[in-house]
């Protein structure tokens, strides 16, 4: 699988609009409790969506902790972060955390890691995740477990990590970057949709189960972007 390392204009623009609305979400689901000085946390971070979240968090003034598989680009996104400050807003130099979210066994000691950061959690972003495009007859059943392992056992693994201590404080909020193919399916798209309506379901079933706590769940389901690699057969990288 290729490993895919980002899009065009076109794919920034639609992303940066996306980014804003989810702001803009996150801005109305906490009255009273307002983001700038809070914790956000980003996985996928280094590039595409997450790293357009990063830009747009970390100009409003939030405490950011950066999580990817690959030191060297979140570095690189901190350095441009950090180059990006006007002085007009008070902003924080991000953290990061390295781990590899289909990994699941590392997950806990990353949750910790995290933890240190600022002693707390108040937003998780589950945005990193693989793409695949394939005839479910030549999908070897590798694939899908591949697939499922970083798009929903891995973003269900941190989340399930993480919220011990958003219980206890009685305060966060759970974003999932899922997909449109998350309600439906399409033809060349089993893997991938699977894995986005097994993560629906679960964070659907959460928020049910921990709004008696106080912590809010919110599912994004954005639809088809075109990219270079999109009409590719496959490709694979942290979305």
């Amino acid at each position: 699988m290729e490993r895919l390392m980002g899009g065009g204009v076109l794919q920034l623009l639609l992303a940066s609009a996306g980014v804003l609305l989810l702001y803009r979400i996150l801005v109305r689901l906490r009255p009273g409790a307002p983001l700038k000085d809070a914790v956000v946390v980003i996985t996928g971070a280094s590039s595409g969506l997450g790293k357009e979240c990063a830009r747009v968090f970390h100009a409003a003034g939030v405490r950011l902790v950066l999580c990817g598989r690959d030191a060297a680009r979140l570095e690189k996104v901190v350095q441009e972060l950090t180059a990006s400050s006007t002085g007009s807003q008070k902003t924080y130099t991000p953290s990061t955390v390295i781990f590899d979210l289909a990994d699941t066994d590392t997950v806990d000691r990353a949750a910790e890691e995290i933890l240190k950061c600022y002693g707390q959690v108040d937003v998780l972003i589950n945005n990193a995740g693989i793409s695949y495009r394939g005839n479910i007859l030549d999908t070897h059943i590798s694939v899908h477990r591949d697939v499922m392992e970083t798009n929903y056992f891995g973003p269900i693994a941190l989340t399930q990590a993480l919220l011990p201590s958003m219980i206890r404080r009685r305060s966060g909020h759970i974003v999932v970057i899922s997909s449109v193919q998350g309600k439906i399916a399409i033809p060349y798209r089993s893997s991938y949709a699977a894995s986005k309506h097994a993560t629906q379901a679960y964070f659907d079933c959460l928020r049910a189960e921990i709004d008696r706590h106080g912590i809010a769940v919110t599912v994004i389901s954005p639809g088809y972007i075109r990219t270079n690699l999109s009409g590719q057969r496959c490709h694979r990288g942290w979305l």
